[in-house]
């Protein structure tokens, strides 16, 4: 087996990365193994954890492209909201408490872990929204633009 033997130590670190893969070693780099949850992730948003696209059973490659624009928009639509609800959660309050307070002690200085992803977060803040009867959520700073055949596509 032909394979490729990447390591990766950085400062603060407790651990190497070693990682093996089948590309060349002029093609690979460590630095896209860190991306990997990111995109794990991205597949579960896109099939059972969000849109449910394998459920769908295309097979005809022109519906299957429409139906993949119209996860995409709704996927950006979702994280954008998300990611804007995200930014605006209180900040901790650990550094108000006395020093004896036993939530202290369970801080480690680190960012907190995200307990939703911005797609989940996004999609309870959507239907929320329309639940309510609030309308549709805008993401600030997020619009989409049509290029190319898939503005014939949409018939526009």
């Amino acid at each position: 087996m032909q394979c490729s033997l990447l390591a990766r130590w950085d400062e603060g670190y407790e651990e190497v990365w070693l990682i093996v893969t089948d590309l060349a070693p002029e093609q690979a780099t460590a630095v896209w193994y860190g991306m990997r949850s990111w995109i794990e992730g991205g597949f579960k948003d896109t099939k059972r954890g969000g849109w449910q696209w394998h459920q769908t059973k295309m097979v005809d490659p022109e519906r299957a492209e429409r139906l993949w624009l119209a996860i995409a928009v709704a996927t950006l639509w979702a994280v954008s909201v998300g990611g804007e609800a995200d930014a605006n959660l209180p900040v901790s309050s650990v550094e108000a408490l006395p020093p004896t307070h036993v939530a202290r002690r369970k801080a480690t200085g680190r960012s907190r872990p995200r307990m939703l992803s911005c797609f989940a977060r996004g999609m309870v803040t959507i239907v929320g929204a329309l639940i309510r009867g609030d309308g549709l959520v805008r993401a600030h700073g997020c619009s989409v633009v049509l290029l190319g055949g898939w503005s014939q596509l949409l018939g526009r």
